[in-house]
């Protein structure tokens, strides 16, 4: 699913990572506290998938969806003028159908101080329909979401099993990101990895991270946050060093 900040990109290297933990280490539990477009829990294989997200928008989606996927028929390429009524008016229209047009209609997944991007026209002068691309991708998706357990709430109301190690793969609004993550408390963020680290395998992407996590794989990749700006930076997957000496 089309959704700001995807780790989409990275799926293959970071599910092989995840999926080598799970294997080893016999874990039955997979969580995400920030599972965002379910585009790396969606490849993962684990008796239990929970997938987690305080975004109302993309829960609504996918539990909707899942559940009746012909709903989809009704949410065809939004107009600029019906795209920011359904932004700015949400009291008005069922909750799939809105998170539809904004997370298949926004520019670049920017659904929280972003713009129209259903259409544009390309250099040709041809028009490319993003939000028919991104709803198709979406159906595509659908099938591999059967089973996910789906939770709505602030990732510090997780409570993960406590007989027996689990596998939290959090992708967390990063400390370098844009406006929707200003009120993200960083530091907290860490306190909290650390506390769980000492039962679970806490793994964790970000660009850097506090001395006491050790990273475990990095790619250079390009921004795509804004198109005419593209800069190139360094994603990368920390894990505590109280997991990494015995797991590694």
């Amino acid at each position: 699913m089309k959704y700001i900040g995807s780790k989409a990109r990275f799926a293959p290297e970071i599910c092989a990572i995840l999926q080598d933990y799970i294997y080893r280490l016999n874990i039955k539990t997979y969580i995400e506290p920030f599972v965002g477009g379910f585009n790396i829990i969606d490849k993962i294989k684990c008796k239990t998938r929970i997938g987690n997200d305080i975004d109302s928008l993309v829960c609504d989606l996918v539990t909707s969806c899942r559940n009746d996927p012909s709903l989809l028929r009704l949410a065809t390429t939004p107009t600029r003028d019906k795209y920011y009524d359904v932004r700015d008016n949400p009291a008005i229209y069922q909750n799939w159908y809105r998170a539809a047009i904004l997370l298949f209609g926004s520019y670049n997944a920017r659904v929280y101080g972003g713009c129209y991007g259903a259409t544009s026209k390309t250099k040709d002068g041809k028009t490319r329909n993003y939000f028919e691309e991104a709803k198709n991708n979406f159906i595509k998706q659908l099938p591999s979401l059967d089973g996910i357990l789906i939770s709505c709430c602030d990732y510090k109301y997780i409570v993960p099993p406590s007989n027996e190690t689990a596998l939290i793969y959090c992708d967390p609004p990063y400390a370098d990101g844009i406006g929707y993550n200003s009120e993200f408390d960083a530091v907290e963020f860490w306190e909290w990895c650390r506390r769980l680290s000492e039962k679970h395998i806490v793994i964790i992407s970000e660009r850097a991270a506090p001395d006491d996590f050790v990273c475990i794989w990095q790619q250079e990749t390009k921004s795509h946050l804004n198109n005419r700006a593209k800069k190139a930076v360094i994603e990368k997957l920390f894990i505590h060093r109280l997991n990494y000496g015995e797991n590694h």
